[in-house]
């Protein structure tokens, strides 16, 4: 456990580098796959050997170096984007859980230690790393999207709104999957500037409008559907209830509200089924100040919004789909 960053920090440079990529066209000795990634030949050869013995690529007899299931995974142009994913834990997610300790001892998140304020004031003075958190979320959120896409949530419905959906990972796989459904995202400015390029590409660009926005102050109305897919997890308590209230006050008296987030069990046990949800609240805790919650959390700040549970069932990706409506 105390060395599982080391196997992090090997996983990263090689996504870095691009070594997937300088490989996609076949097997490479040290030498020239330093040259193709600006290396150096042993130390590159040492860091991908570690790699190999993890199950991310692998060495033939001669020396050579190529692309196994995993490796191929890191690729530029992969489905999934791993890449992304191991970059952004690798830069900012990396130095923000550095920080732990003092997150700990002073309930300050790592990331605003390290950078000086907040992730999500940081991104919008900072462009590239917004893109790269952007990249990290839609990688993450695809599974899930999928799983989304099938559920009978919508199917007798015809306008969907993502409050904060990212450049809309979610919604387009919902739209492609309901061809007669339409589509609001809700995004800050500098995410819904990289979500049109991203709608169009998955050929919902028509069906969807973006709209510019705060889901502290406003929610779209005239949603059939309302999507928080992994919001409330980067917000305190009496942030999420504002949040709610704001799906609450824009909701009409048919509406839904379908929540997507890790369910928290009541009590910690051993079990590394549950080791991914743990993680993922201490990532919350050095990264953002916010956190996962168990069903019981998650029915207090529904109640509080006026809200009442009506559903819930996991995912086959790992998350709950909690439906909700006015109470």
């Amino acid at each position: 456990m105390a060395q599982g960053y080391q196997l992090s920090r090997a996983l990263y440079v090689a996504a870095e580098l691009g070594v997937a990529d300088a490989l996609a066209a076949g097997p490479l000795d040290a030498g020239a796959l330093a040259d193709a990634v600006g290396a150096r030949p042993d130390e590159l050869a040492r860091v991908v050997r570690a790699l190999i013995a993890s199950g991310v690529f692998t060495e033939a007899t001669d020396g050579r170096f190529a692309l196994n299931d995993a490796g191929t995974c890191l690729r530029r142009d992969a489905p999934g984007d791993t890449r992304a994913i191991v970059l952004n834990f690798g830069e900012e997610m990396y130095r923000a859980f550095g920080e732990l300790l003092h997150t700990v001892r002073t309930g300050q998140p790592g990331f605003d230690a390290v950078y000086g304020q907040p992730v999500f004031d940081y991104y919008t003075t900072h462009p590239e790393a917004e893109a790269s958190g952007s990249a990290r979320m839609r990688a993450r959120s695809l599974l899930v999207a999928r799983d989304l896409a099938t559920a009978e949530l919508f199917a007798d419905a015809s306008t969907v709104v993502d409050v904060g959906g990212g450049v809309g990972t979610v919604v387009a796989a919902v739209l492609r999957a309901h061809p007669r459904l339409s589509g609001v995202l809700y995004e800050r400015r500098s995410v819904a500037r990289l979500a049109a390029a991203y709608l169009a590409e998955q050929g919902v660009g028509d069906r969807c409008r973006i709209v510019e926005g705060d889901f502290f102050a406003s929610v779209p109305d005239g949603g059939d559907v309302y999507l928080l897919k992994s919001v409330l997890h980067d917000w305190d308590d009496d942030r999420c209830r504002t949040i709610l209230t704001r799906c609450r006050d824009a909701m009409g008296p048919r509406a839904r509200l379908a929540i997507v987030e890790i369910v928290l069990p009541d009590h910690a046990t051993e079990d590394p089924a549950l080791v991914p949800g743990a993680l993922l609240d201490l990532i919350m805790l050095a990264y953002v100040g916010g956190r996962e919650r168990t069903w019981s959390e998650f029915t207090a700040l529904l109640d509080a919004a006026g809200l009442a549970p009506h559903d819930a069932s996991a995912l086959p990706s790992g998350p709950h789909l909690i439906e909700a409506r006015v109470a």
